[in-house]
Parts: structure tokens; sequence; C-alpha cells
């Protein structure tokens, strides 16, 4: 009988211990839960000392790391977008065009601390190149293929969007980007699975004509 009552005392304390362990796992989620926005708002702090990060209005996020640089033609298009009350994705800006090391850790920092509950349907690497001359370059948008992580149907509105716009499109294997922030980009959108990554390289010319970096920017929200 002893030995009965002894096993029922240890299931019992069991019991309270699981409910116990149950409530502390509870309060570490919740703190954990109540930290996350905290720990963005630091990663993006800390990226503010060599570049910026602009909040949009939907759940995606444009990196444009020449946008920092005196002169540079998506600087100036990018200032008279903004105020606008347009729709457009968050934008993560800098000078660093060769997209070094530091840079992209940085970039990936700030996506993988987002919030739950706030997912990131999309990333893309927004650059301008100086185009071919036999290309018409005035409405070409160049889609990189050398890195990019893209579910078909998404790939088939976005395109669609963008050509009823009045632009070109073309496609590159890496002659105009193909970087590693794209490269580093793709990797994590292998793991996550349900985010879309593409690298967008415009004209110098496009570049500079703001309302239709504006019509880019608003087409990618369709993503």
């Amino acid at each position: 009988m002893s030995n009965v009552n002894g096993h029922r005392s240890l299931l019992q304390e069991l019991e309270r211990a699981e409910i116990v362990l149950n409530k502390l796992l509870k309060k570490i989620s919740d703190v954990s839960n109540f930290l996350r926005p905290i720990e963005h708002s630091l990663r993006t702090e800390e990226f503010s000392s060599s570049g910026s990060y602009v909040p949009g209005t939907s759940n995606g996020i444009v990196c444009v790391l020449s946008s920092l640089i005196k002169g540079d033609p998506l600087s100036s298009s990018l200032d008279l977008i903004r105020g606008r009350g347009l729709k457009l994705p968050s934008i993560i800006k800098g000078s660093d065009r060769s997209e070094t090391k530091s840079t992209c850790d940085s970039i990936l920092k700030i996506i993988e601390g987002k919030p739950s509950g706030t997912p990131i349907d999309y990333v893309i690497n927004l650059r301008w190149a100086n185009l071919p001359s036999i290309i018409n370059d005035a409405n070409v948008v160049v889609i990189g293929k050398r890195y990019s992580y893209r579910k078909k149907e998404a790939m088939q509105k976005l395109s669609s969007r963008i050509e009823e716009l009045g632009f070109q499109i073309l496609e590159d294997e890496g002659q105009f980007g193909g970087g590693p922030l794209t490269y580093r980009l793709t990797e994590l959108a292998r793991k996550r699975r349900n985010m879309t990554v593409l690298e967008i390289t415009l004209s110098q010319r496009l570049a500079e004509n703001h309302d239709r970096v504006a019509e880019i920017l608003e087409s990618l929200t369709i993503l």
C-alpha cells in the first residue's frame, strides 16, 4: 500500500512540475514576443550608422545600396517620391554598391529580426546600370536570373503588371548584377520558402525618372 501511495504522490508531483514548467515556457514565449520588435528596432538602428531604413506600407523590402551616394540617380528619385501617399515597400538605403559582407550581414539581421506577425513577402535588390546602346533603355527593366527565389505564379503577376505600365522586361544571368546580397537573400528565402527574392536593374535614364521609379515600386506590392 505504501508503494502505491508513493507512486501516486510521485505522479502528483510530476503533474505539478509539468504545470509549472508549462507556465514558465509561456512566460518565456511572451517575453520573446515582447522583445522581438525591440530587437528588430535595435538592428535597424545599428544599420543606420551606415545606411537607413524607411518603413513602407506593404509587406516587402527594397534594398537600394547606391541611394546614399551623392549624385546617384536612384537617390534623387526616391527623395522625390517620398510623401506622395503611395503604397510602397520598406526601403533599405545604403552607400555600398559593392555589397560588402558587413552590409549584407546587417541587412539579413534586419530581415531575420522582423517581428512575427509581420511577414516579409518579398525582398528586391534594386540597382541601376549603363545598359548597352543597342537597348532602348528608357523603359527597360532587367530581372536577374542568376540568383533568385520566386514562385511562377507570383512572377507572372509581376511581369504582367510591369508590362501593363509600358515597361519592357529583359532577363539576364548576372551581366548586370547577381552579387553577394542577392545570393545571401536567395539562400535565406530557400530556408523560409515564403519569400520572393529578385534583383532588378534599371538603366540610368530610367533610374532618373522618379515617376517611373514610383510605378515600379508600386508594382512590386502585387507580390
